[in-house]
């Protein structure tokens, strides 16, 4: 009788066929998994539904370990061509229904164009055999003889490979030296690729394109990081194949099995204020449906006639979803969250970490997620004081309560007539009417405290009355400011504001026109470089929190000046970064959308040609007041990654007293110039 293992059949050895095995055996599929080598056996799960051999297998062997197979997927590793042949001859031979298994193509959004590309391991040998420096070998274990072969100093190479006898012996015979061989299991991380790339002075990286699953993205972004060359083999062409999730759900047809074991339904509801009289009615309905309640300890109170349980966090309620599908294939629950789910609400939070662990879950949950709105605390409140809040500001300072978020709520109430603000303390009631009383606002604070519910407590507070002591819980304020600031139009600091010692600065003429030239849009990330005093990553981050801005300074002296400038302005969207750019940017951990370069100490193309490879199209504004940078700058028109250059020279006078007289000024003429830097992709070649 045919062992039932043998109707499915996986030629593995790879991550993508390790992942289709799992997801089988945890659906009860029995099936055999063929791996090449011992430590392919030892890599692949084990259950009671797996059938593991371990032995290379020629066409012959082929055809008789899928001779009673219903569907073969060939998982094997992109670059085992001949398996991959006689996998595919065997299955036609012999009618039996192939899936080959791909791997995840890249995204698009990798740089490569530090990488030089080849057709095969031959090419590539060849062109390593021109190569000065040291070498890194990353392609495994069965290659390394051929691309080993035309480097007459061996002591140049380092090889990569998996921690296995097999893979120790073929260096062996490829003649590298013992203490030039790394024997690691991946996955590696681009820190850990860019250490060893340091330890060994690697100047050429040499890959496969493994993909993502074969940490093909880290090495590219840590020899970007190291400035490596990278020489990769192309991936052979694939016609035909398909995704592990497509295979295990053609695999589930074939055999007759479900893709979903389980069904769960999340009602996510949004409690109101707390009370169950403030639930709406479809929401009510959605809440009587569910089996069990999720929630913090004061929504779950009265509810009598469920299983509920005390928690809110996504991971927390995890866990307790583990347990309870674990003896049901049907679950209908409930999570509560106060206020309106969509209103400052951790709901948004919640779902994502959800979906995350649906995802980890291997798509054994079929997961439904229905939202059901409730009565924020805003509205509840502004219907107890008869008031509107069309116009009012709108503020949380729930669970981000820092100085520094105190002191900008603080700020947007100096500028509204009426502001509602959420708080997750009492405490910061005091604190929140200090900061205003620091700034001059005389504002009329209503605290409101557990809405809804019996102990419900409104209080108003006159700008002379002093804050009695709140005790913990949620509170909303309303504040009402009879003498609102105007808001500034065009929001600009003037010189005399920062503080300066000195440190250089860029003047409020020049800065005002380099903000406008960087042409930031919401969400945007600015380096600043050689940024002085901070005055134009300052100036640009004041137009909105959205904003991330990198800060890169080398000096000592103005490195405390602009860290006294920063706390000054409350700026918490500002990053200062110690040391000497281009060589500080990988510190940053995002490429930039803009760069403003104020002084670069004689390093501007070093910091170009790092902008150039950033993966972006970057737009970036120079001043220079040296002739030396004029000239750099007036080069610009020859190099062709350069489009749309604006250049200009700006200079400004001011009148200032000398006797009877009135005498203009002139401060140093500045040169600006603006452009664009097109980001390199593709595969081009190294020059």
């Amino acid at each position: 009788m045919t062992d039932e293992r043998r109707k499915v059949v996986i030629f593995s050895g790879t991550t993508e066929g390790r992942n289709l095995s799992e997801q089988l055996n945890r659906r009860g599929i029995p099936h055999s998994v063929f791996v090449a080598t011992e430590y392919g056996q030892m890599m692949q799960p084990k259950g009671e539904n797996i059938l593991v051999e371990e032995g290379r297998k020629d066409a012959a062997e082929i055809r008789e370990a899928i001779k009673d197979a219903s569907v073969v997927a060939d998982a094997t590793h992109p670059y085992a061509e001949l398996v991959t042949d006689n996998i595919r001859e065997a299955a036609q031979e012999l009618g039996v229904r192939l899936l080959r298994v791909v791997r995840d193509a890249d995204d698009g959004s990798l740089d490569l164009s530090g990488v030089t590309f080849f057709d095969s391991a031959s090419e590539c040998a060849a062109a390593l055999s021109g190569i000065k420096g040291n070498i890194l070998l990353t392609t495994g274990s069965k290659e390394l003889k051929e691309l080993c072969a035309g480097i007459e100093d061996k002591d140049r190479l380092y090889v990569r490979v998996l921690p296995s006898l097999e893979s120790i012996r073929l260096c062996e015979d490829a003649g590298i030296r013992n203490d030039r061989i790394i024997a690691l299991q991946g996955p590696f991380s681009r820190e850990l690729n860019a250490a060893l790339l340091r330890q060994y002075h690697i100047d050429v990286l040499v890959t496969k394109d493994s993909g993502k699953a074969g940490g093909f993205n880290e090495k590219i972004l840590s020899c970007a990081d190291e400035k490596v060359k990278v020489f990769c083999i192309k991936r052979p062409m694939e016609s035909g194949g398909v995704s592990t999730a497509y295979a295990l759900d053609e695999i589930l047809k074939i055999t007759g099995k479900e893709l979903y074991q389980k069904s769960l339904t999340l009602n996510i509801i949004g409690n109101g204020m707390g009370d169950r009289r403030c639930l709406t009615l479809e929401a009510a309905q959605a809440l009587e449906e569910s089996d069990v309640v999720f929630g913090a300890e004061r929504l779950l109170e009265g509810i009598r006639d469920k299983d509920t349980y005390p928690c809110y966090l996504s991971e927390d309620i995890a866990k307790e979803l583990d347990k309870i599908l674990a003896d049901r294939n049907e679950l209908k629950a409930a999570v509560l969250f106060s206020g309106d789910i969509g209103f400052f609400s951790g709901a948004e939070k919640f779902e994502k970490g959800i979906k995350e662990w649906a995802l980890a879950n291997k798509a054994l949950v079929k997961i439904k997620i229905q939202r059901f709105p409730g009565i924020s605390s805003v509205a509840f409140l502004a219907a107890r004081l008869s008031k509107s809040y069309s116009d009012a500001d709108i503020i949380s300072l729930h669970g981000k309560n820092s100085d520094r978020d105190i002191r900008l709520a603080s700020k947007r109430i100096s500028e509204s007539a009426g502001a509602f603000v959420l708080l997750s303390s009492g405490g910061d009631v005091s604190r929140l009417r200090r900061a205003l009383s620091e700034i001059k606002v005389e504002a009329v604070v209503t605290v409101a405290s557990n809405l809804s519910y019996e102990n419900e407590t409104i209080v108003t507070l006159l700008p002379e009355d002093e804050t009695p002591e709140f005790s913990k819980g949620l509170y909303v304020l309303y504040i009402s400011n009879p003498s609102p600031k105007k808001r500034s139009l065009f929001p600009t600091i003037d010189d005399e504001e920062f503080i300066r010692n000195k440190t250089p600065m860029t003047k409020a003429l020049i800065r005002h026109e380099c903000v406008r030239l960087l042409g930031l849009k919401e969400g945007d990330v600015l380096y600043d470089v050689g940024s002085g005093t901070g005055s134009v990553a300052i100036e640009a981050a004041g137009l909105s929190d959205s904003l991330k801005v990198f800060s890169f300074e080398k000096k000592t002296e103005a490195l405390e000046v602009q860290r006294e400038n920063l706390e000054k302005f409350s700026c918490g969207n500002i990053a200062l970064i110690e040391g000497e750019a281009p060589d500080t940017f990988k510190e940053a951990g995002e490429a930039p959308d803009a760069v403003f370069i104020g002084g670069s100490t004689g390093r501007l193309g070093d910091i170009l040609k790092a902008v150039k490879t950033c993966g972006k199209n970057v737009r970036v504004v120079i001043t220079a007041i040296t002739m030396e940078t004029m000239n750099e700058i007036l080069r610009l028109k020859e190099d062709p990654d350069i489009r749309e250059l604006d250049i200009q020279q700006i200079t400004g006078s001011r009148a200032e007293k000398a006797g009877n007289y009135n005498l203009m000024k002139t401060d140093n003429s500045v040169m600006v110039a603006a452009f664009w830097i097109e980001a390199k992709n593709g595969n081009n070649t190294e020059e």
